[in-house]
């Protein structure tokens, strides 16, 4: 269970057609989205080798929102490519902005990626703990790719789809099918939203918790 729900009335479905139009967005383009830290740990390396990997008869873009340590060396993969004309990189916003670049994806990626970097005297690594832009792409009817790596594939469930943690290939296989079955990724879009309102809301979350101690209560 997430420690803060979303708050439904800000993650939202609303069309953007301005900020598209601003960034060069046409409408008839898949964008692939990745919204947090441009660090190792969040698998960014995995995503633009799979993009790579996406046929250039295709109409995609990849839409990065955040900033970090990888910018450089992400911008130097999508040159070495060919693919630079492809990718978008978006500093970091306020929050209450976050929803509207969400809201510019045809899918939202979170390829987080466990690491052994940060051991401590209570952890041997770091996983993905949750993974919150999962369920603010959900509230937005976005449909969600994530690895494997921590709690991803719980908070997923049958409502996006998973692929194992570095697998460049089948994360590239993920998008792909995406891309190609628009039938399918309406179809993950609507899950995922249901799966959002149902228990990822903040109303929903309390009323979890509530329940929860009321059994405690009356089982003393």
């Amino acid at each position: 269970m997430p420690q803060l729900g979303i708050d439904e009335t800000l993650f939202t479905p609303q069309a953007q057609l301005e900020l598209a139009a601003k960034l060069g967005i046409q409408a008839n383009e898949f964008v692939i989205g990745f919204v947090g830290r441009f660090v190792p740990e969040k698998g960014l390396l995995t995503l633009l080798q799979a993009s790579t990997k996406l046929p250039l008869d295709k109409t995609w873009k990849l839409l990065l929102l955040g900033r970090g340590s990888l910018q450089e060396e992400l911008m130097k993969i999508a040159t070495d490519n060919n693919i630079q004309d492809r990718v978008i990189f978006i500093e970091s916003v306020p929050h209450n902005e976050v929803v509207n670049y969400i809201n510019l994806m045809s899918t939202l990626v979170l390829p987080s990626e466990t690491t052994y970097n940060f051991k401590t005297l209570t952890s041997v690594g770091w996983k993905e703990q949750f993974g919150h832009v999962l369920i603010e792409a959900m509230a937005c009817q976005v449909p969600v790719i994530g690895s494997d790596s921590g709690e991803i594939p719980h908070v997923i469930g049958d409502a996006g789809l998973v692929f194992p943690e570095g697998n460049v290939q089948a994360l590239a296989n993920c998008l792909l099918q995406l891309i190609e079955q628009p039938d399918l990724t309406k179809e993950i879009g609507e899950r995922g939203y249901q799966k959002a309102m149902v228990k990822y809301t903040n109303k929903a979350l309390a009323k979890e918790q509530f329940e929860f101690y009321q059994e405690l209560v009356n089982g003393q």
